[in-house]
């Protein structure tokens, strides 16, 4: 391989690191929405748990309001009893005693089946306030480091475009056109190389066995900088990227 290939190689590789960053880069926001949507439905559901447990708990209480105004009636037909002469009159209210006690133990076996499951809801709220404190933890910590990978790699890009004018020189103007129009597909397709030695008798790109011919130029091919023509540029006939041997 003579110079100006290792260093449009060299250029292709610098070019390729960029942009595998970039793609990182455009990674970002969508996990970062992901993190936030996570944390959103977490916190949601929180919530779900503590509006199911106040409406319960408020259920629940109810109970003691309807208990207490059956205890009432019940001491009201007690003192009504103690006055009454009449047999019929006072079989009659002792059954209204018998129906109070009889609903009064109705109200209270619902209330006990109401608080076990003000008990589970409210295991459900601490459960979910569990998850919502890991889940901020594991948010914080993803955008963190979200942050972190955004800035290295802005600045990784930086820094190797910074270096992309110095090798680009001693590349000549013919391959270097052609390397250059070959990237612009990279953004819409997946970035893999375009200039790629011939290996045995294959592309490096494509892997198709390549004619006799262009093997045969390639292994020719060794102009020096300011002596490249169109027919020292080897192209695959598959893929059209730029062959070398090394």
């Amino acid at each position: 391989m003579n110079e100006w290939m290792r260093r449009l190689v060299d250029l292709q590789d610098l070019d390729l690191r960029v942009v595998k960053l970039k793609e990182q880069l455009a990674g970002v926001p969508a996990k970062s929405k992901e993190a936030e949507q996570q944390y959103a439905a977490e916190t949601a559901a929180l919530e779900t748990a503590r509006k199911a447990y106040l409406d319960a708990e408020m259920a629940n209480r109810r109970f003691d309001g309807e208990i207490a105004a059956l205890q009432q009636k019940k001491k009201d037909f007690q003192s009504k009893s103690a006055l009454i002469r009449n047999n019929d009159e006072y079989r009659a209210a002792m059954l209204q005693i018998e129906m109070c006690d009889h609903a009064i133990a109705e109200c209270e076996e619902k209330q006990l089946e109401a608080m076990m499951v003000l008990d589970e809801l409210q295991r459900k709220v601490r459960e979910r306030e569990e998850e919502l404190a890991a889940g901020k933890k594991r948010a914080d910590t993803i955008l963190a480091d979200l942050a972190t990978r955004q800035r290295n790699c802005e600045e990784a890009i930086t820094e190797l475009q910074t270096k992309r004018p110095s090798m680009v020189e001693g590349i000549p103007e013919l391959p270097l056109s052609l390397y250059e129009r070959l990237r612009t597909r990279w953004e819409n397709s997946p970035a893999m190389p375009y200039v790629v030695s011939i290996n045995g008798r294959s592309c490096g790109r494509c892997f198709i066995e390549l004619p006799n011919q262009i093997v045969s130029n390639a292994r020719k091919s060794n102009p020096h900088a300011d002596e490249v023509e169109d027919k020292d540029i080897v192209t695959c006939p598959s893929c059209t990227a730029i062959l070398y041997v090394d």
